[in-house]
């Protein structure tokens, strides 16, 4: 019998166990990664193309263009390929970033033949339909009319153009007479340029049986390979100075702030000391910012801090919304905090806190083998794998008080900070 005046044994977290992968080439040169597990019910197909943000002309031509995909090939319209997932119950999804756009979709083993060669029908024959591409694009338009609106929209735009330059891709601005610049032959040039065999990867993961795998492998292999492989464009980061900068916004009730600068970069020997020290700071519900900006002084619903790495750049930034007459005071908080981070060091039972949650928040980005998947297909990216994880956890579990010490002078230096407020 359970015993429930005995406290449960409490015990260490576990190192993530990973699970294998193979690689193989397509006879059209396409990488497939394969991750299998028998107890899955279905498999995920993650179909990924080197045609983000970082190729496209302007702004708005890679998005549109992936989001275009099922909207009509040579076969079949729209509303045949949509009844044809629907039918056969497999979930369909598109992702374009910076660098890759994704093709992802789940469906059922017994199915795969079906559903596996439409998606590859999409990615090969698609067509961009005249009247489809206007109902899109006024739909698009209408949704960036809105978060224009927006104090948020307006502090996240003005941070990344003085991050990174407003001509640099990474800074993803978008203007509303770019929508007026996309037309069907500019998305089926960058279609006919970037969605090929040279340019896509596959990572195959869930119950790969032999029958899904061979489905793959027929359908990919029909995809064309170019003589030639394109060159990446080149861009110059062309960022503004530190400092204080204010958008405008007549009429807001609130304040927008985003206070950040260049990051840490996944590859950097620093990055697991300085995601341990950035969630200190405001990575998790109970951070200080949390702490001292929502709970003690009730100045915001949610504050936090975060750090994001991109092939070729990274940046650092804290994103809050306050009620505008609590502005100035927030933006003292967030250097106070910043600087009782580089200047004390932090407790060890606070410092152990937040080293089991990260270490969770770890464990649940290999939890399973399409988490694992999703892992692998970013880590890939940056010629690494899924070990990548066991090396931070083991260096977060290292780290000491004077270590996060050391890292918050280095990289949380104020003089190089931007600081955006979006409101009246």
């Amino acid at each position: 019998m359970l015993n429930r005046k005995e406290t449960p044994v409490l015990s260490g977290l576990s190192t993530p166990t990973l699970l294998s992968y193979n690689c193989e080439t397509l006879s059209n040169g396409i990488e497939l990664i394969l991750l299998h597990d028998e107890n899955q019910e279905v498999f995920k197909l993650d179909v990924v193309f080197e045609s983000g943000a970082w190729y496209q002309p302007h702004p708005l031509v890679a998005s549109t263009m992936l989001n275009m995909l099922n909207e009509g090939t040579t076969i079949r319209n729209s509303e045949a390929i949509a009844d044809i997932f629907d039918y056969y119950g497999a979930y369909v999804d598109f992702n374009c970033g910076m660098h890759k756009s994704e093709l992802n979709m789940i469906s059922l083993n017994k199915y795969a033949g079906e559903t596996i060669h439409l998606l590859a029908e999409m990615a090969r024959e698609s067509i961009f339909p005249e009247k489809e591409l206007e109902i899109y694009l006024r739909n698009k338009r209408q949704e960036y009319l809105t978060d224009r609106e927006k104090t948020s929209w307006l502090a996240r735009k003005e941070f990344s153009k003085q991050l990174f330059g407003e001509n640099h891709p990474y800074a993803n601005i978008v203007d509303e007479k770019d929508y007026d610049r996309i037309d069907r032959e500019t998305l089926y040039r960058f279609y006919q340029e970037h969605i090929h065999a040279r340019n896509c990867r596959i990572v195959l993961s869930g119950n790969v049986s032999p029958a899904v795998l061979e489905e793959t492998q027929k359908a990919f292999t029909t995809l064309r390979r170019p003589m030639q492989e394109m060159q990446a464009p080149q861009y110059t980061i062309q960022a503004g100075k530190p400092g204080r900068y204010d958008v405008h916004k007549s009429g807001a009730v609130q304040s927008s702030i985003r206070i950040g600068k260049a990051g840490v970069h996944l590859t950097n020997n620093d990055y697991a000391g300085f995601q341990l020290m950035n969630t200190i700071l405001g990575g998790y519900f109970g951070s200080r910012l949390m702490s001292n900006i929502r709970e003690e002084k009730g100045y915001t619903y949610g504050i936090n801090s975060y750090n994001v790495s991109l092939p070729t750049a990274s940046f650092w930034a804290i994103a809050t919304d306050v009620n505008q007459d609590h502005t100035e005071a927030t933006i003292r908080e967030v250097f106070s905090e910043i600087e009782r981070l580089r200047q004390e060091l932090v407790p060890e039972e606070e410092l152990q806190l937040v080293k089991n949650y990260l270490h969770g928040d770890l464990l649940r980005e290999l939890d399973g083998v399409f988490s694992q998947s999703d892992a692998l297909k970013h880590k890939l990216n940056y010629g690494l794998d899924n070990r990548f994880y066991i090396s931070m956890i083991n260096q977060i579990n290292q780290s000491t008080p004077e270590e996060m010490r050391e890292l918050a002078k280095k990289y949380l230096n104020p003089e190089e900070m931007y600081v955006v407020v979006a409101g009246k």
